[in-house]
């Protein structure tokens, strides 16, 4: 499996990097979302799954999630966000290939969430 994720903060990046790597998960991390989006544009992979802290601005009229559903329609997205209402406006427009996972969690859930929720996609 590989997934993309969206960590500003190093020592999470080395946390995700470490379980990642020692289930067999390729990781690439992105400092920002202008970095997020450019790796999905052009490296040209295709990732199992995108990880999001939450539902963020690309621009002034564009949501993050929805730019890179406009590179890739069928991407699998996950927002890992804490404590979140049964319905919060932020997410109002989640599609079927977004998902939800609450903070916190014990990383070997995220790794089975991800496993099941995130068939392998061909490179």
């Amino acid at each position: 499996m590989s997934a993309l994720v969206l960590e500003d903060n190093p020592r999470i990046t080395k946390l995700y990097e470490k379980i990642f790597s020692s289930v067999g998960f390729g990781a690439d991390f992105a400092p920002d979302k202008i970095s997020c989006v450019d790796k999905l544009l052009n490296e040209g992979k295709k990732y199992d799954f995108v990880i999001l802290e939450k539902s963020t601005k690309f621009d002034e009229r564009v949501n993050l999630e929805d730019k890179i559903l406009a590179i890739n329609p069928q991407q699998k997205i996950f927002f890992l966000s804490p404590y979140l209402p049964p319905r919060n406006s932020e997410f109002d427009s989640i599609s079927d290939t977004m998902s939800i996972i609450d903070k916190p969690f014990a990383m070997v859930s995220l790794l089975s969430y991800l496993e099941i929720n995130a068939p392998a996609v061909s490179q």
